[in-house]
């Protein structure tokens, strides 16, 4: 079987090494490739013949894989050593890599939906999100990264902030030819249930269902909001939610975001359509309970 390993070294709190991650593929009977998502040339590695790509890195690294992977035929397995880890808890994956390793050879494949944003950026692929209003601009005002183990706490805490002093904006949104508008502090398309710093804004939304979750706050819902961020595990989020599968509207001003790349607001109305691709990702998905799965 021809497999490649993509690692980023960098990723995670306290990311694994390339020698320790071979060591250990090798010891679960397989012969890995190795290449760092940090290098150049990572695209072209990623699209020659491959059997298996393993994937070791956060939500950006699978992302790439994502958006690069020519072939998607060829399933992947994520090794989950990022920070958030979003893509990877939305599929199921547990963040324990040296157990997800051995049994890599029983796991189950699990469709992961690939969504497409057209827009004053062209043609963009994204996994996460794509987002106007608050959320986009916490991001794009979130500068240098902050320690590793500090970035989910300090990322919720920079959105609290940039809530409670965000401005409605007017927003009319087409979901499959229905029209929902109104002024809202954000508006995010999601294709998972957790975005930015391990959110859980949509228990509603996943990643293999072919839909789009489309959520909504309104200025009405700033307290709650703020409050929910303080513990958002604890309950769901104080949005509203619509499910679709083509979204239309016009992008006016603001900040949008796709995952987690910033643009600034355009010049004049833009037209932004967004779907997902017919064809989606194999995701591999061990059985931790110790069963043989199924593919």
């Amino acid at each position: 079987m021809r497999t490649l390993l993509l690692h980023n070294p960098t990723a995670g709190a306290s990311h694994p090494s390339a020698h320790d991650l071979m060591r250990q593929l090798k010891h679960a009977g397989l012969s890995p490739t190795y290449q760092s998502a940090k290098a150049k040339d990572y695209k072209d590695v990623l699209n020659e013949q491959w059997d298996l790509v393993i994937v070791a890195g956060g939500d950006g690294t699978v992302a790439r894989v994502a958006r690069a992977l020519r072939d998607r035929t060829v399933p992947v397995a994520i090794l989950p050593v990022g920070t958030a880890n979003n893509i990877a808890r939305a599929v199921g994956l547990e963040d324990d890599v040296e157990a997800l390793i051995p049994r890599l050879h029983a796991a189950r494949s699990r469709r992961l939906d690939i969504g497409l944003a057209r827009g004053p950026w062209g043609k963009r692929r994204f996994i996460e999100a794509v987002g106007f209003g608050a959320i986009a601009k916490a991001i794009s005002h979130s500068g240098r990264k902050p320690p590793k183990p500090l970035r989910i706490d300090m990322g919720r805490e920079g959105l609290l902030t940039m809530m409670q002093e965000a401005e409605p904006e007017r927003f009319e949104i087409g979901i499959d030819g229905e029209v929902f508008a109104g002024d809202f502090l954000f508006v995010e398309i999601l294709n998972l249930g957790r975005t930015g710093p391990a959110l859980p804004i949509s228990f509603a939304a996943a990643p293999d269902d072919g839909l789009l979750d489309v959520v909504f706050l309104f200025e009405g819902d700033r307290a709650r909001m703020s409050r929910w961020l303080t513990d958002p595990d604890s309950a769901p989020s104080p949005v509203t939610t619509r499910k679709g599968r083509k979204i239309d509207f016009k992008w006016e001003r603001g900040h949008a975001r796709i995952d987690d790349r910033v643009y600034l607001p355009p010049s004049s109305a833009t037209p932004i359509k967004i779907k997902l691709e017919r064809d989606s990702l194999r995701v591999l998905v061990p059985d931790l309970n110790g069963g043989a799965g199924r593919n």
